[in-house]
This record gives C-alpha cells, sequence and structure tokens, in this order.
C-alpha cells in the first residue's frame, strides 16, 4: 500500500510546486516511511510509500525515466514472465521494484500495457515527449482511483484525503451518491462519490488525458470470458488447486508479518490454511482473526464459527484472535468515522482488527471475500440454466431426487421448482408481486423529498438483486452489484492509518477468469454446491469443513 496523487495543467501552465507540496504535506498523515515529489512542464507527481515487498526498500518513487514519469500503488505478480519480455535496469530482479516493471511495460506496450500486468495497481504515468497522461486501474479494482476533471484541470489520488486538499475542488455533495448510501447502507457504484465533482475510474479502465481530449477504455471484460466443456473433472480440480496456491503465494511477498481472515467457513479458511503452510516452510506464523466474539459460559462452542476456525488454527499453528466489538468501541467509531471518505462498509469489527494487525507490525491483511461471486459461487442458478437450454428431465429428475428425503417430497418439489424455475424465468417487473420473494418496501419514500425518493428509486433498479436465468448472468450481476467493489473501496481507504494492504486471492483475475470459463456442473452436481472448489481443496481443509453445510 502507498499513497499517491499527482495533477495536470491541461493548459499547458507550469506545475506549481506550492500547491504539489501541499498536496505531499496532506498525503503523509499515516506517517510513510518514504515521500517523494516529481515535476514536469505542466505536471506533477508523487507519492508516499509504505515498504511492504521486499523490492519496495529499493524503489524510490516517483520514478522518472527518459521523459516518463510513474507514481503508484501497485504488487505486480508476474513479474518473472514479464522480466523475460521487458528492458529492465541491469541488477538482480530482487533489487527491482514493481515501478520499473510498469514503467518497462509502458515503454513496450504503451497503452496497452494494463493487459499485460497480474496483479493489484492504479497508476499514472506521464509522457513529456508526448505531453499525455496515461492512468489505468486493476481488473477487479482493488487499487482505488480518483480523479477530478475539468477543461484546463486534471487532478488524481488513491485518497479522497489528498485530492480534496487541491484548492479549488468543489465540495458539493453529490445527492445521487448519498441516495445510493440511504438504500442500501453503502455505496454501490463503479465511478460515483459523496462528491459530485469528484469521480472514480473504474475497473479494468485506462485513461489517456491531453490538453485537448480524454479517452476512457475498459481493457478486460469479465463479458467476453466464455464457457467451456473441454477438460476433464481431474485437469479442472488440479488447475484450480494451483491457482489457488499460487494466488496466495504471490500475496504473502512482503517483508513483514501476515494476517488473515478466518470465519471457518470455505473460503477465508483455504485461504488461511495456504498461508499458514506457505509461511510455516520459512519459519514463520500467519495470525488471522474471527469477527465472531469468543464463546462465553453460555455459548455453544460447536457453533461452526467458533469450532471450525479453532479447528483449523489449532491443526495450522495459526495465532489466532477473537474480535470482541462492544459499545464503547462502537460509539468512537461513529463519532470520528467519516463516510465521504469512501469507506461505507459497516463491518466496524474491521476497525478493531486493523488496530491489532499496527500492534503486531503486520503490513498484509489477506480475505476470503469475492469468492461467492465466482470461484466458490454456490451454483444458484443451475436448474434455471438446464431448464432454459430444453432439459426439462434432467431438471425434474435431479429436483425430485435431491428431496428425497423431505417430509413432502412432492411439497419440495413444488418449492424447488417456484423458487429455481418459474421465478427465475419470470419477467423481472412482476418479481415483486410474487409470494416469498423479498422486495424492499418503498414506504419510507413517502418521508422523502420527491426529487431524492425519485433517485432511490432508479438506483435501487439498478442494483437490487433479481433471479437470473443462467449461471452466467448470475455471476455478472453480482459483480456489477456494487456490494463486491464497496467492499474493496471501503477497506482501502481506511487502511492507510493502520499501514495495512488487504489482498484477495481469491479475486486474482486467472482464479477470476478460470470461474467464468468452468460448466455449470462444476458449481452444482448432484445436490452438492461449489462441487469443484470442494474437491480442491482436498488435503487442504479437514472433511468436516471441506463437506459442511456452506
Amino acid at each position: 500500500m502507498s499513497g499517491f496523487f499527482g495533477f495536470f495543467n491541461r493548459s499547458g501552465r507550469p506545475a506549481e510546486q506550492g500547491i504539489a507540496d501541499t498536496m505531499l504535506e496532506a498525503a503523509s498523515y499515516w506517517d510513510p516511511d518514504e515521500r517523494g515529489l516529481q515535476k514536469n512542464g505542466p505536471a506533477a507527481v508523487g507519492h508516499a510509500m509504505l515498504w511492504n515487498t521486499p523490492e519496495s526498500k529499493h524503489e524510490h518513487l516517483p520514478l522518472q525515466r527518459n521523459g516518463l514519469m510513474l507514481t503508484m500503488d501497485a504488487r505486480i505478480d508476474n513479474r518473472d514472465e514479464l522480466a523475460g519480455q521487458l528492458e529492465l535496469p541491469d541488477r538482480p530482479t530482487e533489487q527491482i521494484g514493481d515501478s520499473e516493471f510498469i514503467l518497462a511495460a509502458y515503454r513496450k506496450w504503451g497503452e496497452k500495457c494494463p493487459k499485460h500486468l497480474l496483479g493489484d495497481f492504479a497508476f499514472a504515468i506521464w509522457d513529456a515527449e508526448k505531453e499525455k497522461l496515461f492512468c489505468a486501474r486493476d481488473h477487479m479494482g482493488v487499487k482505488p482511483f480518483y480523479y477530478y476533471m475539468i477543461d484546463d484541470l486534471f487532478v488524481f489520488s488513491n485518497d479522497l484525503r489528498v485530492l480534496l486538499k487541491f484548492p479549488g475542488i468543489p465540495k458539493t455533495c453529490n445527492d445521487d451518491a448519498v441516495a445510493i448510501y440511504l438504500d442500501k447502507g453503502e455505496l454501490w457504484h463503479p465511478v460515483m462519490t459523496f462528491y459530485k465533482a469528484i469521480k472514480k475510474l473504474p475497473p479494468a479502465t485506462a485513461l489517456s488525458l491531453s490538453g485537448a481530449s480524454s479517452d476512457f477504455r475498459t481493457y478486460w471484460r469479465l463479458e467476453e470470458i466464455r464457457r467451456t466443456e473441454n477438460k476433464t473433472f481431474a485437469e479442472y480440480k488440479s488447475t484450480l488447486q494451483a491457482l489457488l496456491k499460487d494466488a496466495v503465494n504471490v500475496r504473502l511477498r512482503t517483508s513483514y508479518p501476515v494476517a488473515s481472515h478466518l470465519s471457518g467457513g470455505l473460503d477465508s479458511s483455504a485461504v488461511s490454511v495456504l498461508a499458514a503452510r506457505s509461511l510455516a516452510a520459512k519459519q514463520k506464523t500467519l495470525k488471522a482473526y474471527s469477527w465472531v466474539a469468543a464463546p462465553g459460559e453460555k455459548d455453544d462452542p460447536r457453533y461452526f464459527e467458533w469450532a471450525n476456525s479453532h479447528q483449523i488454527a489449532q491443526a495450522e499453528k495459526i495465532d489466532f484472535e477473537h474480535i470482541d466489538l462492544d459499545e464503547g468501541t462502537l460509539t468512537e467509531i461513529f463519532t470520528r468515522h467519516d463516510i465521504s471518505l469512501n469507506d461505507t462498509t459497516d463491518l466496524w469489527y474491521e476497525f478493531i482488527l486493523r488496530k491489532s494487525a499496527s500492534k503486531h507490525n503486520i503490513r498484509t491483511v489477506l480475505s476470503g471475500w469475492g469468492g461467492d461471486e465466482f470461484i466458490t459461487y454456490h451454483g444458484r442458478a443451475f436448474y434455471a440454466d438446464l431448464f432454459r437450454q430444453g432439459n426439462i428431465a434432467a431438471v425434474l429428475k435431479g429436483i425430485w431426487q435431491e428431496c428425497a428425503k423431505a417430509k413432502s417430497r412432492k411439497r419440495c418439489v413444488i418449492r424447488r421448482c417456484y423458487r429455481e424455475l418459474f421465478l427465475p424465468l419470470l419477467p423481472k417487473r412482476l418479481l415483486c408481486f410474487m409470494p416469498k420473494v423479498h422486495c424492499d418496501s418503498s414506504d419510507y419514500l413517502l418521508c422523502a423529498r420527491n426529487d431524492l425518493a425519485q433517485k432511490i428509486r432508479k438506483h435501487r433498479a439498478l442494483t437490487t438483486y433479481k433471479y437470473q436465468k443462467s449461471i452466467d448472468s448470475d455471476q455478472l450481476c453480482l459483480h456489477r452489484q456494487g456490494h463486491l467493489l464497496c467492499r474493496l473501496e471501503s477497506w482501502r481507504a481506511s487502511a492507510f492509518e493502520s499501514r495495512l494492504e488487504y489482498s484477495f486471492p481469491l479475486l486474482d483475475k486467472r482464479i477470476v477468469e478460470f470461474a467464468l470459463s468452468l460448466p455449470a456442473t462444476m458449481y452444482y452436481h448432484n445436490g452438492i454446491t461449489r462441487y469443484l472448489y470442494r474437491h480442491a481443496v482436498t488435503g487442504i481443509l479437514p472433511e468436516n469443513i471441506q463437506w459442511g453445510d456452506f
């Protein structure tokens, strides 16, 4: 994790030193390990460094080479692959920072370079020869990028606090963002912030900016990934096992202790076990946290979030800690928390976790977040997908067999057909009139101003989850909904003060692409959800957790 910022006077006016100094000072509130500032003509870029990877201690940012100026927050994971393709400094790769890889990729591939990068990144490159600023954000949006743009000015940062220090940026509240927040309790939107003038560069998007033009381009689309059925189950399983191990290992490239979330479920448990084993091979110990307080005298310790997490921590020798959120701590958080800085996820346990991690000098926290949408997807739309393809007999046979142990088999079949066939295929405008369908009430909007109520209704239609006809559309709907991106951005916004970097192995680009290429039976088979993933964690998770009802 590092802070970065910059501005580009699109009129050609030289960048003002005083403004650059003010932004650098604003970027230093969390006590960075190193700071830097560079100017070139109408552009200025700055950086506040947090050392995390071993190579980061060899970096001095912003990086300036042959008329190019780079600032960034990045972790590049395919360094070995890129090293054979790029012209890098003549020294051992373990002494070459990720910034050199990004700049070399830009020199080789120009504005197509983000396609060749694997990892979490947000960066800006000033190209003095072309008099252009090139910016990019990683595929899933793990690293944020905020900006303010008018005809003669472009200002950017990955920290809203820094961006807001630039003189003249309007602080007008964005009513549409407020409407989304009031309806969802979070800000689910790929572009909006609570400030009308400040926007986000969406994930998998690059921006090329000159004095006269701006060009936004999406360089990676989930919709273009196609299902394939050209592998055996054993091949799918071995591929996923290799991807899971590597996705965790590349995120352990740090000189500091590592922590993880550990709830006892499939996602965080597998991530924690793989991380613990990799660290143990280097005589290091994983620190793990549970959001559930330690069981009291009247609590049942067999509850899965206690029993499973303790079972894994004991088996893998993980340093395990429960989070205890009390009224006093919650009041303190509410008193000082500012949602306008883009942390709108109400997971208050994480504030306590970050304090503990800081005390242990931890700079990387691994999370299983994002699995449910992709590789550990439950297969919710499996039967609707099969039915839509005309495999009606297979659908009815499958549901009939799965209802064999129900008290009333016929009633079970009717309920399943209603929920898994009828509702997904029903026109979406009729869903809220159906029994057993939860639709948020709009009665409270009668108390709101008419213009605000209209905004809430408009955005609700875009973000409310609806039953889908296929696994493809269901996974894409879950991704587009906004909850996934909101969590990534919220934790990132609050991590600065704790000097932490969140990492999400299950959102590794390679795993996401693999997940979206899988045939439907890899998600749901013979009544078993998360079918392939459960098999892939054989030897990683205990059987009671591997095949548990998650």
